[in-house]
């Protein structure tokens, strides 16, 4: 929360308070206003004498929701019911009717009510509804227990204009808080599909190595035992070049069965995982790719996957969309920050375009950076290339 100003009633009306609060609250970070409008009821409440007041949010059904409450020193807050409940206080509220108890709070509450909000020794209390968006939103309430039971109808007035004020900050805070909690369940929304992803591809992974790679292996002996038993040079040769793709095609498929899962990320780690695809792609496209790699930190495995994945789905683009002749790959740790760049010379790629068109590829990996609180930032310069940008804080939680 920003620094708290400092308010001086002697020399500051009431309606330079509302202004300077209002203000003050626009400049506030989202993630800090509620207590920002705590402190905001706070500074309020001497400017119209009353030691307790309430911000209540009701739902479209008239139920309570929600609610932000103070108290002057020695004075004990409200005691707030539970979400959902249901009450004829609270109707009259959603009804837009002013509340106003003047020295006897029995005309607006019952007894039980009057113990569970802690409202026994007031002598003077008032619920102003209002309106957001052309509906009623709640109301802001204040309780006295000295000074007059009397309520003038222009502190009526400014209590009902301060509440739209605090009601709209705190509209402010409650769609942030929505989109927090949607990016968390998206957050692990992506997490389930990518676990579900890697083991997919690792039974599949294992299928080709127990399976299909066995199969290979008998097929490339037959076709070496049915080489050796002809005669005819035509035939001899049509052999020996059937034994020969089957051999590549068993290369392939050990390629693609270390791809789905790279076991040599659990065996040698992830400097080795890198290097090692970084030279799988070299072989294949011709392309001259160089590594700058420091010491980090051992990472836990699903960091490490994740950075592999990264990798794997640049250099996958590089191949497919790039015409690129050379790639800089480099992992560097700064402040236990983890620095990862892959750049290539292609013909680079137009981004407002792909931002547009949404590239899966570019989205999987922002997604992956975004997993571990990181970012992935893309950039193609005007000469050619494209760059792609990792930066993982530093998190303990990521190291083992």
């Amino acid at each position: 929360m920003r620094e708290l100003p400092k308010f001086d009633k002697a020399n500051l009306s009431i309606e330079q308070l509302t202004i300077e609060i209002s203000n003050w609250l626009l400049e506030n970070d989202t993630e800090d206003l509620p207590n920002a409008i705590e402190f905001a009821l706070t500074s309020f409440m001497p400017y119209i004498d009353a030691q307790r007041m309430s911000l209540v949010r009701l739902t479209k059904d008239s139920r309570f929701e929600g609610a932000l409450t103070v108290a002057a020193p020695g004075y004990n807050r409200v005691s707030l019911p539970a979400q959902g409940i249901y009450s004829p206080y609270l109707d009259q509220i959603s009804k837009g009717e002013l509340i106003i108890a003047e020295g006897n709070l029995d005309s607006i509450l019952n007894s039980d009510e009057v113990l569970l909000a802690e409202m026994q020794d007031i002598i003077a209390h008032i619920m102003v509804p209002f309106s957001v968006r052309g509906q009623i939103w709640g109301g802001i309430a204040a309780s006295r227990y000295i000074g007059s039971i009397h309520w003038r109808e222009e502190t009526i007035n400014r209590v009902r204009s301060f509440g739209q004020i605090l009601a709209s900050t705190y509209e402010r805070y409650a769609y942030w808080e929505k989109l927090q909690q949607k990016n968390q369940q998206l957050e692990l929304l992506s997490r389930h599909l990518m676990d579900n992803q890697e083991n997919e591809r690792r039974m599949l992974s294992r299928e080709l190595h127990d399976n299909f790679s066995q199969r290979m292996a008998l097929l490339t002996i037959k076709a070496s035992s049915l080489s050796n038993t002809l005669i005819v040079d035509s035939e001899k040769q049509s052999a020996h070049e059937l034994h020969n793709e089957i051999q590549g095609l068993a290369k392939d498929m050990q390629a693609l069965s270390r791809s789905l899962h790279p076991a040599i990320l659990e065996d040698l780690g992830l400097l080795t995982a890198l290097k090692s695809e970084c030279r799988r792609l070299s072989t294949i496209k011709d392309i001259d790719i160089q590594t700058l790699f420091d010491p980090i930190p051992a990472l836990n495995k699903e960091l490490s996957l994740n950075l592999y994945r990264i990798l794997q789905e640049t250099l996958n683009n590089v191949a497919k969309h790039a015409q690129a002749s050379a790639v800089f790959v480099s992992l560097q740790s700064s402040d236990n920050n983890l620095h990862f760049q892959i750049i290539d010379d292609g013909i680079g790629c137009d981004l407002n375009l792909n931002q547009n068109n949404g590239s899966i590829g570019l989205i999987s990996i922002r997604e992956r950076a975004q997993l571990f609180n990181g970012t992935a930032i893309f950039s193609s310069p005007e000469n050619g290339g494209f760059i792609v940008d990792i930066m993982i804080p530093a998190i303990k939680e990521y190291y083992e």
